[in-house]
């Protein structure tokens, strides 16, 4: 056979594949897309802000300075953001806080300290630095009001653990270091960088098993929240749309900046607030709560066990897709409903805490939490 002949061939054959592909990838772009639009319904009640959080401007190792920052959570229609600039403290970011662009713009530092890198927020700034010992860290932020989460912990700048049990949250998932992680394994997708960078994001996230194991390891000693983390310092845009906090204020968010500053880092200290990837869907509208007889805990609550009492445990949400709803009690799944209402009730003191999955077709992986809830801590002796 002439080699003209199996040229023309294998271009045919390429040609062909090449269709497939295109085909292929075009039609999760136009599904997903579609898919993405669809909002869930909000529950006024609860005065849910959404948000993002560890965002690097070039006040430390970020691309682009505050103002284009701005725009960009501005565009994503974002209630507020949280600047984590490298610094000890940084000083440039945490002049910055404001509302900008009907943005609330609000500020900690990331610190480098003994263990790895530790995120202060809240805290009235120093006359000088904070200690360099993680542990002398933690203590001085709080002495100046503040409290700390430990930042990407299983990421190349790494957490090495002890026994100090005084942080106030744990980065349970970071895009910055998923997307490092993971990037190979999205290769397929890598043309979407150019029509939907959303879905080549969503594509390098999977479950964060180490860091969930963890953090139900910390949440059975002590009162410890989880935070989606953007780690962004660059593609701004497109990180604001995926990784998201949900706070639930109980209350209009202020208009005057000291009050809703104030609102919003309460309910971060308090643990009422969710994480989702709305870039998957938008996830606003949920809520995870505990009864006993007429008493009500939110998301976030500590609640002392009696002896032969028990706790009713509720989610809801409406959600206008496909949804599984698992409840978890010291991480193992205790229950699991296809919907995103739960009622389960209990005897047992442990850490409960929600994780809800999307089906149908979800650009995420089967079992990557879209939503993952703040714990409600049950305890024998109340602690």
């Amino acid at each position: 056979m002439k080699t003209g002949s199996w040229k023309k061939r294998l271009f045919a054959c390429f040609i062909f594949l090449l269709g497939l592909y295109v085909l292929w990838l075009g039609t999760i772009l136009l599904r997903q897309r579609a898919r993405r639009e669809i909002p869930a319904a909000k529950r006024p009640s609860t005065h849910e802000v959404q948000g993002v959080y560890h965002i690097h401007t070039t006040f430390s190792d970020g691309r682009q300075p505050l103002e284009k920052v701005v725009a960009a959570a501005s565009r994503q229609h974002l209630d507020f953001i949280i600047l984590t600039d490298h610094g000890n403290p940084n000083r440039a970011s945490l002049a910055g806080q404001g509302w900008k662009e009907n943005v609330l713009v609000l500020a900690g530092s990331e610190l480098s300290v003994s263990r790895g890198h530790l995120v202060a927020l809240d805290f009235r700034p120093p006359d000088g630095t904070f200690a360099q010992n993680a542990e002398e860290a933690v203590q001085e932020v709080a002495a100046e009001g503040g409290f700390t989460v430990i930042a990407h912990p299983f990421s190349k700048t790494r957490w090495s653990w002890g026994g100090f049990t005084g942080y106030a949250g744990l980065e349970i998932a970071d895009s910055d270091s998923m997307i490092k992680q993971n990037f190979w394994r999205a290769i397929p997708y890598l043309p979407a960088l150019l029509l939907s960078p959303r879905i080549f994001l969503l594509k390098t996230l999977e479950r964060p098993s180490q860091t969930l194991r963890k953090w139900d390891e910390m949440a059975a000693k002590q009162a410890v929240y989880g935070y989606f983390s953007a780690d962004a310092h660059l593609a701004y845009e497109t990180l604001f749309s995926c990784f998201r906090l949900h706070v639930l204020l109980g209350e209009p968010l202020a208009a005057e900046f000291e009050r809703a500053r104030a609102q919003v880092f309460n309910s971060l200290r308090r643990g009422a607030f969710y994480c989702a990837v709305d870039s998957a869907r938008p996830a606003g509208g949920f809520i995870f709560w505990a009864e006993r007889q007429r008493s009500h805990f939110p998301m976030g609550s500590t609640v002392p066990l009696a002896p032969s009492s028990r706790m009713q445990f509720r989610a809801e949400a409406a959600f206008p897709f496909a949804v599984q709803t698992c409840l978890l009690r010291d991480g193992e799944v205790v229950l699991r409903s296809e919907g995103p209402d739960i009622s389960f009730s209990s005897g047992r003191p442990g850490v409960y805490r929600v994780e809800i999955c999307l089906r149908g077709g979800s650009p995420l992986a089967r079992d990557f939490p879209w939503i993952i809830s703040n714990p409600i801590f049950i305890r024998e002796d109340g602690l």
